[in-house]
């Protein structure tokens, strides 16, 4: 999963093309599914999340299911989807194969927490995020610290961040619907 602080600056950026909706609702929506211990209900993730790292990252979000559920969202479950569709395409897009092939799920999991770590002063100066932003969910505010060389460079996330955020969220919905998956906008 992203970072708090890369869910938000998505949905910063997602808000500012969609001015019309409700951005205290988006951004609560948006960090909602890491709020509680039983993410893997909010991810709807599968329940056999296969034998290794490539396996178990491509069931960690189901997001035709979270449609099914979901058919008319309001706008806290449009942040809810943001956040999954985040998810998905950051663990499709962020990572090679060759990557996660190589690496066990400890070692994984410290670079990645480690990226986040040193991402998230970056994040949230560029950004503009705020604690305030965090208000539907204080427990997932946490320090950030100064940017240091890591898993992902800064150019990769702003990449990430602008592409998630220009995706029309109504047209993904179709798309997944279409062919009852994930699948890449």
């Amino acid at each position: 999963m992203a970072s708090s602080t890369i869910h938000l600056a998505v949905a910063k950026t997602y808000l500012k093309q969609h001015p019309n909706l409700n951005q205290e609702e988006v951004l609560a929506g948006t960090l909602y599914p890491d709020s509680i211990k039983d993410k893997e209900r909010l991810h709807y993730s599968e329940k056999d999340r296969g034998p290794n790292l490539v396996t178990l990252l491509k069931t960690k979000v189901n997001l035709y299911r979270f449609l099914l559920d979901h058919e008319h969202r309001t706008d806290f479950e449009e942040g809810w989807f943001l956040h999954l569709v985040t998810d998905y395409l950051f663990f499709e897009e962020c990572f090679t194969k060759e990557y996660l092939s190589s690496h066990r799920f400890p070692e994984f999991h410290k670079d990645l927490y480690d990226a986040y770590d040193y991402l998230s002063q970056y994040i949230t100066e560029k950004y503009h995020l705020t604690k305030e932003d965090y208000q539907a969910y204080p427990n997932l505010y946490f320090p950030t610290h100064p940017y240091q060389p890591c898993l992902f460079t800064k150019e990769q996330i702003d990449t990430f961040i602008a592409r998630v955020a220009s995706i029309s969220l109504e047209d993904y919905s179709k798309k997944v619907k279409k062919y009852q998956r994930n699948v890449k906008p």
